[in-house]
C-alpha cells in the first residue's frame, strides 16, 4: 500500500511538469539548419564566398595586393553571417610565389617574417627567386581561399608572372567593323620578359605565328592562352557609345559607329591594347512629309512643328538606329531643325535641310584612326527645301566700315530709319550672327559686340584684347573669327570674349559650315605684304591646318569661300576656281592612318572668279569676275554626292584613302555694267535668283540678275533700273552692296552716287521704294582713329547690311 502511494504522488508531480515542458517548446529543431535540433545552427557561418571567383587574380613578381573582402553567409538564402576574423591560405605551401598574410595581404613572391631590426612582419614583399620557370615561360599559379569557424571560401587562382609590357588586342572573327548590335569576343596577346632580355609571350591559339606581338623565347615551341599565364584580362572601352563591354564574359557589343580605343588592364596595370570598331554610316536619307523636297520646296507653316524622317543603312547595309545626327539648316534664323529632327517654321522664309553625321558627335575616331573602316569621317545626306509662306516685317542695321563710326537701324518695310548709333571705335568690319543674336564689329583696338535683341542696338561688349578684323561668326552664334593683321594671328573666341583657339595667319575672308562644326578661311597673295595663297581650315575635331593653293585672286578684293550645300566642303575663288572637301587622303594599315590632307583639292574649274555664292539647293556655284575689263558672271553647276567618303584602295597591306571628287558643268557669259571690281554675288533663298554688286564710277549703273535653270543649262541675265522715286536714276554708280529678306519678298541694295538703300520687288523685279540712311563719314587722320576715307563728303553709302526677321505682321 505505501508502494502503491509513492507511485500516484510521483505520477502527480510528473504529468504537470510534463504538460508545462510541452507548451513551451513546440519545434525544437526550427534553430537548426537541418530543423531536427541538432547540427549548423541557422547563424552559424555555412558558406564564404572569395572573389573573384571565375577570373582569379594577376600578378607581376613581387606586387602586392589585398584581397577582397569575403562574404560569409548563413544556411537561411540571402542572410549574412557574422565573422570576427578570417584565416588565409594558399596552395603554395613553399610560399615561393604566392604568399598572403593574416590580414589577406597577397605577395606575389615571398613575405618578409622574422626580419629584425624593427622591420615588422608582411611589410616586404620579396619576388621569387629563382624565377619560376616552365618551358621557358616564367610563370605560375597558385590558390588562395579564406577560412572562419571551420568554414573554407571557393579557391581563387592568382597567376604570378613576369610585369607585362604590352597587350594586343585579339578579337573573334575576321570582321573590319562590327553592325550595330552585333557581338565580339575580346581576348589579347601579351608580352612580357622574365627579367632579362627575352621576351615571352601568351596569346589564344586564334593568332597566327605571322602575328605574333613579340618572338617567341629560345626553344619554346608553343604558346599558351594568357587566361593561364597570366590571368583573365579585364577591358574598357574610350568611347562608351562606340560599344559596350560584359565584364564577367568579355564580350563586346556594337552600339553606335566609331572607333574606340580599347583598355587592357591586368596585374593591376592597364595599356591601351588596341581598337574596336562599329561600322559607320553608308548612306542617310532624309524625307519630310513623304516627299524628298529636293526638287519641289515642300511647305511648312509658320509655328507648326514638322519631324523629318531618316533612314540610315551602314556599310554592311544594316540599319542603323539612334543615331547623334546634326540637322543644318541654310537659314536657322526662319526655319530651324532641332537635334532630333523637328523642323520648325518661326518666320516666313526657305531653307535647304540635311543631316549630318560629323565627328565627334557622329561616327567619332582618334585622330590616328580616321579613316579606318570609313570611321573618323563626315557622312551628309540629301537636302530637303522649305518653304514658308507669309510676309515678315524686318529690322535692318547699315554701316560703312572704315567710312563711319556710325551705324543706322532701320525698319525696311516701314521705310523708317532710326537714330545714329555712334560705336566706340571706327569699325573696319561687321558681322552678325545667322539667329541675328549679336552684331560684331571689329577694330584695330577692341571686339565691339552689340546686342541686336530688338530694333535698336545696345553694347555689351568691349573685347580690349581681342582687336582685328571680324571675318566670320558661327551660325549658332558659338564662336567668332577675328583676324588680327597686326600681329598676324586668328582668334577663335566665344560671343563673351573665351579664347578657344589660336592660330598664326593673315586672311581675307571665311564662311562657317551651317553646324559651326567646319570654318574655310582664305587668303591671298595679291594683296601684298604677308599675305600668301593660303587656305586655312579649322575644325573643331581636328583643330587648325592649312594648305597651300597656287588659284590667286584676280584683283585683290575680300572673297568669301562658298560652303556647298550640304557642306562637304567648299569653292574658292580666283584665277581658276577651286573646291576643297572633308574626305582626307592618306594612309591606312593595320597600325592605324596617317592622315596628308585632311580637306584635299575636290574639283577644279576653269572659271576665274573674284566672288562666290551657293545656291540653297546645291546645285549651283555661281561667281564673278573682271576679266578683260568687263563683268563674267560663271555658273558652275555642281553634282554633290551624299553619303559616306569613297571606299580606301588597297595597295598590299596598306589602303589609300580618296578624296571625295566634286563633278561640274560651267556657263558663262557677260553682263553688260561698268565697274572696277566685283563686290558679292548674292543668291536668294529660293536658289531662282542672285543679284551681282559691284563698285564703278558710271552714272546710271543698273543692278544685273541671274536666273539659274537646272541641268546644266544657261541660265538668264537681266537687269534692274535703279530709280529715284518715279524716275530712273542718273545718279547711282553702282550698286555696292545688298541683302535678300529671308522671305525672299525684297532684295535691299545700297548704291554709291545717292547713297540710297534701294527695295527691289522680287516678284517683279522692280526698284519700288528708296530710303536715305544718312550715314556720317568719319575724317580721316583726325580724332576718328582707323578712318580710311579720302574724301570729305558729310554722308558716305552703307556698305555693310545686316538683315533680320521680326514678328509676322
Amino acid at each position: 500500500m505505501r508502494r502503491f502511494f509513492t507511485l500516484v504522488c510521483l505520477l502527480c508531480l510528473a504529468i504537470p511538469a510534463g504538460i508545462s515542458i510541452s507548451g513551451c517548446t513546440r519545434n525544437p529543431g526550427a534553430n537548426y539548419c537541418n530543423g531536427l535540433g541538432y547540427g549548423p545552427k541557422n547563424t552559424d557561418v555555412n558558406a564564404i564566398d572569395l572573389e573573384p571567383r571565375t577570373t582569379g587574380i594577376s600578378m607581376s613578381f613581387g606586387q602586392t595586393r589585398q584581397v577582397g573582402t569575403p562574404t560569409a553567409t548563413t544556411c537561411v538564402s540571402g542572410q549574412s553571417a557574422s565573422v570576427s576574423s578570417y584565416t588565409y591560405g594558399t596552395t603554395d605551401g613553399a610560399r615561393k610565389y604566392v604568399d598572403i598574410s593574416p590580414t589577406g595581404n597577397i605577395c606575389a613572391g615571398r613575405w618578409n617574417r622574422n626580419s629584425g631590426g624593427g622591420i615588422s612582419d608582411y611589410t616586404t614583399c620579396n619576388k621569387p627567386d629563382p624565377l619560376p620557370t616552365t618551358n621557358g615561360l616564367p610563370y605560375t599559379s597558385a590558390y588562395i581561399t579564406a577560412s572562419a569557424d571551420g568554414v573554407t571560401s571557393n579557391p581563387v587562382a592568382v597567376y604570378v608572372h613576369a610585369a607585362v609590357s604590352s597587350v594586343t588586342l585579339a578579337l573573334s572573327g575576321t570582321a573590319q567593323c562590327y553592325s550595330q548590335g552585333a557581338t565580339a569576343q575580346l581576348d589579347a596577346q601579351a608580352c612580357y620578359s622574365d627579367g632579362t632580355t627575352q621576351v615571352q609571350l601568351c596569346a589564344p591559339s586564334s593568332v597566327s605565328t605571322a602575328n605574333y606581338a613579340c618572338s617567341l623565347a629560345s626553344g619554346v615551341t608553343s604558346v599558351p592562352a594568357c587566361s593561364s599565364a597570366i590571368g583573365t584580362l579585364s577591358y574598357a572601352v574610350g568611347t562608351a557609345a562606340v560599344g559596350t563591354i560584359n565584364s564577367e564574359t568579355n564580350v563586346i557589343t556594337a552600339a553606335q559607329p566609331g572607333t574606340t580605343v580599347i583598355t587592357a588592364s591586368v596585374a593591376g596595370s592597364g595599356s591601351s591594347a588596341g581598337y574596336f570598331s562599329t561600322c559607320p554610316p553608308k548612306s542617310i536619307a532624309v524625307t519630310l512629309n513623304s516627299g524628298t523636297g529636293s526638287t519641289t520646296p515642300i511647305t511648312v507653316t509658320k509655328g507648326v512643328t514638322q519631324n523629318l524622317t531618316t533612314k540610315i543603312v551602314d556599310t554592311n547595309d544594316v540599319t542603323i538606329t539612334g543615331l547623334s545626327l546634326e540637322y543644318q539648316s541654310t537659314d536657322p534664323i526662319d526655319i530651324s531643325a532641332g537635334s532630333t529632327g523637328a523642323v520648325t517654321a518661326s518666320y516666313p522664309g526657305q531653307a535647304a535641310i540635311y543631316a549630318v553625321c560629323q565627328p565627334p558627335t557622329c561616327n567619332p575616331t582618334p585622330i590616328n584612326q580616321v579613316g579606318v573602316y570609313g570611321t573618323g569621317l563626315s557622312v551628309s545626306s540629301n537636302p530637303v527645301n522649305i518653304v514658308t509662306p507669309g510676309t515678315a516685317s524686318e529690322n535692318a542695321w547699315l554701316s560703312s566700315p572704315g567710312q563711319s563710326q556710325y551705324v543706322v537701324p532701320v525698319n525696311l518695310l516701314a521705310g523708317t530709319v532710326g537714330s545714329t548709333v555712334r560705336l566706340p571705335y571706327v569699325p573696319n568690319s561687321m558681322v552678325m550672327d545667322r539667329l541675328g543674336t549679336n552684331i560684331y564689329f571689329g577694330s584695330s583696338h577692341e571686339l565691339m559686340v552689340y546686342s541686336a535683341s530688338n530694333s535698336s542696338l545696345s553694347l555689351s561688349k568691349e573685347l580690349t584684347g581681342i582687336p582685328g578684323v571680324v571675318l566670320a561668326v558661327a551660325p549658332d552664334n558659338s564662336y567668332v573669327l577675328v583676324n588680327d593683321q597686326t600681329r598676324e594671328l586668328f582668334y577663335i573666341v566665344s560671343p563673351t570674349g573665351t579664347s578657344v583657339s589660336t592660330y598664326g595667319g593673315l586672311a581675307n575672308a571665311a564662311a562657317w559650315t551651317p553646324d559651326a562644326k567646319t570654318l574655310y578661311i582664305t587668303d591671298s597673295a595679291s594683296l601684298g605684304g604677308d599675305h600668301k595663297d593660303m587656305l586655312y581650315v579649322y575644325s573643331t575635331q581636328s583643330g587648325f591646318t592649312s594648305h597651300t593653293y597656287s588659284s590667286s585672286s584676280s584683283d585683290g578684293g575680300v572673297h568669301a569661300p562658298a560652303i556647298t550645300i550640304p557642306s562637304v566642303g567648299a569653292y574658292l575663288s580666283g584665277t581658276t576656281t577651286v573646291a576643297h572637301t572633308w574626305c582626307p587622303t592618306g594612309t591606312v594599315s593595320s597600325t592605324g592612318s596617317t592622315i596628308t590632307d585632311f580637306y584635299p583639292e575636290g574639283d577644279t574649274v576653269a572659271a576665274q572668279t573674284d566672288v562666290l555664292a551657293a545656291t540653297t539647293d546645291g546645285e549651283h556655284i555661281l561667281g564673278a569676275a573682271i576679266i578683260g575689263g568687263g563683268v563674267t558672271l560663271s555658273d558652275i553647276g555642281v553634282t554633290i554626292p551624299a553619303g559616306e567618303c569613297p571606299s580606301a584602295i588597297s595597295n598590299g597591306s596598306t589602303s589609300e584613302l580618296q578624296k571625295l571628287t566634286l563633278t561640274h558643268t560651267l556657263t558663262q557669259q557677260p553682263l553688260s555694267v561698268s565697274a572696277t571690281a566685283v563686290n558679292q554675288v548674292v543668291t536668294s533663298p529660293a536658289s531662282n535668283l542672285a543679284f551681282v554688286t559691284y563698285t564703278g564710277t558710271t552714272p546710271g549703273a543698273s543692278l544685273p540678275y541671274y536666273k539659274p535653270v537646272t541641268g546644266g543649262a544657261q541660265g538668264t541675265v537681266g537687269y534692274v533700273t535703279l530709280m529715284n522715286g518715279s524716275s530712273a536714276s542718273t545718279a547711282v554708280t553702282a550698286p555696292l552692296v545688298g541683302a535678300f529678306s529671308p522671305d525672299d519678298s525684297l532684295f535691299f541694295v545700297s548704291t554709291a552716287g545717292d547713297n540710297l538703300i534701294h527695295y527691289i520687288d522680287v516678284p517683279t523685279l522692280k526698284d519700288t521704294q528708296q530710303i536715305s540712311p544718312n550715314l556720317p563719314g568719319c575724317t580721316a587722320g583726325g580724332t576718328d582713329s582707323g578712318c580710311t576715307r579720302s574724301t570729305t563728303t558729310t554722308y558716305v553709302p552703307a556698305t555693310a547690311i545686316a538683315v533680320k526677321p521680326r514678328t509676322t505682321t
